[in-house]
């Protein structure tokens, strides 16, 4: 797959024959003269890739390794999941039943109850970062994806933790809190 910042490979690991997806950014300018990712961009590929590594639920992405490619493309290699976003359920099936929303809903808080216990906020939660798949004999098991605009919290002297720009709108405006919107 293929989105605004990145791409998106499914890969399988030599030696453990193990099923992996691989996402990757490309630096400014790549070997073919193609327009690449900015510095804040890569900054913030590492970061996410730094917070996914640190959480442990099992309902957040896990993440194999990270670095850095023999053309400068960054990447890390997370879980390949086998099922489909909310969105594509929601888009595909319609409204989900109340015990359904609520199993779903219960994994996803376990997934960002676990990053605010590190301090930490996703701030891009919507359904296109929800996935619904099986995981071992699991159906409906959650996995919350996309930490990329996550924000530290707490600690305002700690610039790194928190690589975006003041007044710069982060997330999907849809999804956003009432208090990020209002610029808060």
């Amino acid at each position: 797959g293929e989105g605004g910042m990145g791409e998106v490979w499914r890969a399988r690991h030599r030696m453990l024959a193990r099923p992996a997806a691989i996402k990757l950014i490309r630096p400014s300018v790549d070997w073919n003269g193609r327009a690449g990712a900015s510095d804040e961009a890569i900054r913030r590929f590492e970061r996410e890739a730094q917070v996914i590594a640190q959480l442990r639920s099992p309902h957040t992405v896990e993440l194999f390794d990270f670095g850095m490619a023999d053309d400068g493309a960054f990447y890390y290699v997370m879980e390949l999941l086998d099922g489909l976003d909310a969105d594509a359920l929601l888009r595909r099936f319609g409204p989900t039943p109340s015990e359904r929303a609520i199993y779903v809903l219960r994994q996803i808080c376990h997934s960002l109850s676990e990053a605010q216990s590190h301090g930490l906020v996703h701030r891009d939660i919507k359904p296109a970062n929800v996935f619904l798949c099986r995981y071992g004999e699991e159906y409906d098991f959650v996995k919350v994806l996309d930490f990329g605009i996550v924000r530290a919290i707490g600690d305002a002297t700690n610039t790194s933790a928190a690589p975006t720009r003041e007044n710069a709108i982060q997330g999907t405006p849809a999804f956003m809190s009432p208090e990020q919107a209002r610029g808060q």
